[in-house]
Parts: structure tokens; C-alpha cells; sequence
């Protein structure tokens, strides 16, 4: 009876432990991410044209993880990323006559700031599955636009009195990941919530899926 009741007792440790784990504590981690852009279609009233490819990119920086009640937790960071995306060319054909451009990219390099509510199920010491959501600031340094024919090639600036994108944007993630030990693997969606184009008549939003590895110390 006595050894029923220890083991019992252990059983129901062990399966407490994975929705609210006493050992949890607050820690810094790094991660770095490959990005697949996912721009969004362009409208302008009842108009809607698929207008860009999916693009890619990275980005990286790091996180703190605090634990909040059980297995609860909040985890701010701050990420520098640099993306890509160009627009298709049935859409560049259009141009013909007026530039004869074969390509049109642009590249964008800035600051991601997440802040992630999430949980985590800690089957062993070194395994846990975690999910998580929250919102994301995006600013934008620098957006070059890149236009490209046979005797043609130029840069101009996407941001500002050149170009017609927003630099600031706001998405909205949700995720999920595995840490072994102390390294992680996740995967997070990121919907875009503000308009980046830089006209009241034209609405455009920038969506994200990031694969991501990193360590936590």
C-alpha cells in the first residue's frame, strides 16, 4: 500500500509538472529565423490585384522569456531583419512602352520588436512544446526599391516622397515551438495588420511565415 501511494503520488508530480513545472524561471535566448514573405494582394475599392510574389528573407536577435503563473509566460525581443519580395511580371508587362523593365524588387532592412504570450507543455526535463501569440512592431530603416531592364537599372527609395510604401507596420503571430535542452525550433505565422501603401484609396498588408532555431541560456 505504502509503495502504491509513493508511486501514486509520483505519477500525479509528473503529470503536474508538465502544465505548471515549479522549476520554471526567467532566461535569454537568440534566435535567428528564415523568413517566407507573403505579400498580400493590393486593393483600391472593389479592385484587387495579386500583384507581388512571395518573397524571402532573415532576421535575427534576441528574447527573454518570463514566467508569468504555471506555465504561462510573456516573451518580449527585438530582431533585426532583412527581407525581399518582387512583383510579378505579368504585372511589369504592363510597363512596356514606358521603361521596358524586366524586374522590380524591393529590399527591406529593419527593427521587429515581438512581445508573445505563451505556454509550454514540459514533457521531461529537456523537452517542452510551447504555443504562443502577440502582437509585433515593425519599423522599416530602409526600403530600396530596385528596377531592372535591358538598359535600364535604378534604386530609389520605397519610403518617403520616392516611393509609396509605409515603414512602420504592426502583425499579429501566432506560433509554436520545441526546446530540447536549450535549443529551440519554432514556427510562426505573422498576419499583417496595418496598410503599407501610402495612399488613403489603396490598401496593402505584408504577412510572414518564420522558421526559426535558436539557444536559450
Amino acid at each position: 500500500m505504502v509503495c502504491a501511494a509513493i508511486i501514486g503520488a509520483g505519477a500525479l508530480s509528473a503529470q503536474s509538472s508538465i502544465v505548471n513545472n515549479p522549476a520554471n524561471k526567467g532566461y535569454f535566448g537568440v534566435r535567428v529565423s528564415g523568413d517566407i514573405a507573403c505579400p498580400g494582394k493590393v486593393k483600391s475599392g472593389s479592385v484587387s490585384l495579386d500583384m507581388f510574389n512571395v518573397g524571402g528573407g532573415v532576421e535575427a536577435g534576441v528574447i527573454y522569456n518570463a514566467p508569468i503563473v504555471a506555465n504561462f509566460y510573456v516573451e518580449p525581443g527585438v530582431k533585426l531583419f532583412y527581407n525581399t519580395y518582387s512583383v510579378k511580371k505579368d504585372i511589369i508587362d504592363i510597363t512596356d512602352g514606358y521603361m521596358d523593365l524586366n524586374s522590380i524588387s524591393y529590399h527591406k532592412f529593419g527593427v521587429r520588436v515581438p512581445v508573445q504570450l505563451g505556454y509550454h507543455f514540459d514533457f521531461t526535463d529537456d523537452v517542452k512544446v510551447s504555443v504562443f501569440t502577440g502582437p509585433e512592431l515593425e519599423i522599416g530603416f530602409l526600403d530600396r526599391c530596385h528596377g531592372k531592364g535591358d538598359d535600364y537599372s535604378e534604386w530609389v527609395d520605397a519610403y518617403g516622397d520616392e516611393g509609396s510604401m509605409n515603414r512602420v507596420n504592426v502583425l499579429w503571430n501566432i506560433g509554436a515551438g520545441v526546446t530540447y535542452d536549450q535549443f529551440y525550433f519554432g514556427v510562426t505565422g505573422a498576419i499583417g495588420m496595418c496598410n503599407m501603401m501610402d495612399a488613403s484609396n489603396i490598401k496593402f498588408h505584408e504577412n510572414r511565415v518564420s522558421l526559426s532555431l535558436g539557444y536559450n541560456f
